[in-house]
């Protein structure tokens, strides 16, 4: 039994034990749950050691002068702008399909390609949810701060999509997605157009969506979430169902894929059987079970930072933080 699953067992079983106590003693109030952070991680493979050889003494040779290292660029900006696209004809949808987009402080003056992030949203809801839930102020506060780098966030309308059950080849979220609105961002905004730089991620059912086409395509996107996605197996053909894919897709272990939900979401029992999968196949990955929330905007909004947090990387290996980083936009994407 690999260590990662050795934690989850250990993390129930103390939950188990405790609840037994609980019962025994009227007294002793109920156990409060816990985080739990399930990260199954792929084992390296062996490098192998050379040999150490001789080095002859190199010639002295005259140390080159510095050359000066161009300077970063400077934003002063503090805020970025939405961009409300409200036409957008969809021949995949058959109607219009709004959506909006977030571009950084002095995008217009830097004329830099920057990450992009899909946030998709729940059934019969609209284009302007994840804004209700503060994604913008939260990503511009830890901008301020440098603790995410700047990126582009787009969010579709998708309710005439989101919750049918309708797949490729027929009109779906994954053909408009993928045919008509991806394509459009990269012709209309300076996008950073290589999949290392393109991630996706949903509530609820838009989070069943992020899931199954990040799976499918794992050659589009470097990072995908499911924040409380609602999995709905019941209506869900296997080649675009998570759980199924899960056991069987390739290439998986290329994604960084992030699960979360509360403790009290009724979702929770599908998220942790996607985990579980994924644990089996040794598909790295992360799951939080926060002790508190339910499927419901109060929930989504107080992890919107930890999402950021995700989508963005680390300083050291995520999407970068210095502007001088980042390619122009007159030149064509890398």
């Amino acid at each position: 039994m690999n260590i990662p699953s050795i934690r989850f067992l250990f993390a129930c079983v103390v939950l188990i034990g405790s609840a037994l106590l609980a019962a025994c003693e009227p007294l002793v109030p109920p156990p409060t749950p816990q985080i739990i952070v399930v990260t199954a991680t792929a084992s390296p493979a062996p490098t192998l050691t050379p040999t150490p050889s001789l080095t002859p003494t190199p010639d002295v040779t005259a140390t080159p002068a510095p050359t000066d290292t161009p300077a970063s660029p400077v934003c002063a900006e503090t805020a970025g702008q939405v961009i409300a696209i409200d036409e957008f004809r969809s021949a995949i949808a058959g109607r219009n399909m709004p959506y909006r987009v977030y571009v950084p402080p002095c995008y217009f003056q830097l004329q830099l390609r920057y990450p992009v992030l899909y946030l998709l949203h729940g059934a019969s809801q609209d284009e302007t949810k994840w804004e209700d839930l503060g994604v913008v102020e939260t990503l511009e506060r830890g901008l301020s701060l440098n603790q995410y780098p700047p990126m582009i966030l787009v969010m579709p309308y998708g309710d005439g999509l989101l919750p049918d059950a309708s797949f490729p080849p027929d009109p779906s979220m994954e053909r408009y997605l993928l045919e008509e609105l991806i394509p459009r961002i990269e012709q209309d905004f300076c996008a950073w157009e290589d999949r290392d730089y393109r991630a996706i991620g949903g509530i609820s059912r838009g989070g069943f969506w992020a899931l199954s086409i990040a799976f499918r395509h794992p050659e589009l996107f470097a990072a995908v979430g499911g924040h409380s996605p609602a999995l709905d197996t019941n209506i869900t053909p296997a080649d675009f169902n998570p759980l199924s894919l899960a056991l069987n897709a390739p290439f998986l272990d290329t994604l960084r894929i992030y699960l979360d939900n509360g403790a009290a979401d009724p979702v929770r029992p599908e998220v942790e059987g996607l985990s579980n999968r994924l644990v089996q196949r040794r598909i790295p990955h992360e799951y939080v079970i926060n002790p508190l929330g339910d499927h419901n905007d109060a929930y989504w909004s107080s992890h919107i930072a930890d999402y950021l947090a995700f989508y963005g990387g680390t300083a050291e290996s995520g999407w970068p933080r210095d502007l001088g980083l980042l390619p122009g936009c007159q030149e064509p994407s890398p």
